[in-house]
């Protein structure tokens, strides 16, 4: 159940909070770990219970990370865990953090099991880790398993950082390159073609049209700017609601040249990196196929892991299953293959892995270079193009001043 509590923190200071917890005694217990003092306590009624997500917890990576880490030494101490829990409770600056770190504390001194503990906190550290620690409860190595979890989420951490890190640089180029034209055309031409009007110079067709979207800019800017960020709204809306909008973009992102490398590769690579994992712990590849699909952003290669999960429940193999797609690279599915006949899935794996984790690394370092001499030929045509409109007229003016 739901509790709605004012309370007063370690520090002094008053705060408000909804928290869940099977009893009073149990909310006592949390405030008390704290050091806070509970002023006031109004149980929530079932219907109002029941629409607050309990998987609402704003968990970083690096914090999943960070527990999956001290839960292996936890464990390979010999430290209880839920002795080891209240200690990383309190070492904690994530308010909410600590409140998951408390619930599960709370269930696993109740009996409960560390999965069955997590299972409510799946969206905070993900379907995979939840799992890993399934297999791992139930081959007995959840010691191994939480460590594999926690180098999984580095290198997939590493990864997204080095992919963003190389998608960033490119949109910003592009956005202050079109702005500053657009200053160009809304400040700065006006005030020189003014001039040209003033001195009444017969114009060229081309500094005609350079005046006629430069006065069109400058009377409907503002409605253009309206325009433009209703429809990045109105994107981000349709985007984060439908499938098939998602579906356009990333079809539309796999088309452009280099940004295309980048994406294929960071997608590639995780899949690799996680099919890996499942293997060594011993998940079932049918099963990790179709919990992959669901970690997948990616709508392409997230169709094209349906469809070879269902390849696969035909009893084709990965490599096989891969190759229709049309997604992965001739590399990958050799590499793959290989490990199938080998019996080395999990090392081609690997190596497919640290292969594409080393392109997105090698893109996201030397973006700048290739994307330099795009951003130049784009501000060099753009500035010829209102050069050649201005030499007609000034040489006009000049020779009338002569």
């Amino acid at each position: 159940m739901h509790f709605f509590v004012k309370f007063l923190s370690a520090e002094g200071k008053t705060g408000f909070d909804f928290i869940e917890s099977q009893s009073y005694d149990s909310l006592f217990k949390k405030f008390s770990q704290d050091g806070a003092i509970p002023l006031k306590i109004i149980p929530l009624p079932t219907l109002i219970s029941a629409i607050i997500p309990n998987t609402s917890i704003k968990v970083s990576a690096g914090e999943v990370v960070e527990l999956m880490e001290s839960l292996h030494l936890i464990i390979k101490s010999g430290l209880p865990l839920n002795e080891g829990l209240q200690d990383l409770a309190k070492e904690s600056d994530n308010k909410r953090f600590r409140s998951m770190l408390l619930s599960i504390d709370e269930d696993i001194y109740n009996g409960q099991s560390l999965s069955n503990a997590f299972e409510k906190y799946k969206n905070a550290i993900g379907p995979i880790i939840l799992n890993l620690i399934k297999i791992g409860e139930e081959t007995g190595q959840l010691e191994t398993t939480l460590k594999r979890a926690a180098e999984f989420l580095k290198r997939t951490i590493s990864l997204k950082k080095k992919a963003k890190s190389a998608l960033i640089y490119p949109s910003f180029a592009f956005v202050a390159v079109l702005g500053a034209m657009f200053v160009w055309m809304i400040y700065v031409l006006p005030q020189m073609m003014g001039l040209f009007k003033d001195m009444d110079l017969k114009l060229p067709p081309l500094t005609l049209g350079i005046i006629a979207v430069s006065d069109f800019l400058s009377a409907y800017w503002a409605y253009m700017l309206i325009a433009l960020v209703s429809s990045v709204i109105l994107f981000i809306v349709a985007h984060k609601k439908y499938q098939k909008v998602r579906y356009f973009t990333d079809k539309m992102v796999l088309k452009i040249p280099v940004i295309k490398q980048i994406v294929s590769g960071f997608n590639i690579a995780f899949i690799s990196e996680y099919l890996r994992l499942a293997l060594v712990s011993g998940v079932p590849i049918f099963n990790a196929l179709g919990s992959l699909t669901d970690n997948l952003e990616n709508e392409i290669f997230k169709e094209a892991l349906k469809n070879s999960t269902e390849e696969v429940s035909k009893g084709s193999q990965i490599s096989s299953s891969f190759s229709k797609t049309g997604v992965f690279s001739p590399f990958t599915i050799r590499m793959i293959g290989v490990g199938e006949s080998s019996g080395s899935l999990d090392s081609q794996l690997d190596m497919i892995a640290e292969h594409y984790y080393e392109r997105v690394d090698y893109f996201a370092e030397n973006i700048g270079k290739v994307i330099e001499p795009i951003v130049l030929i784009f501000v060099g045509g753009f500035m010829a193009l209102v050069i050649a409109g201005l030499m007609g007229p000034l040489y006009d003016l000049i020779s009338q001043m002569k």
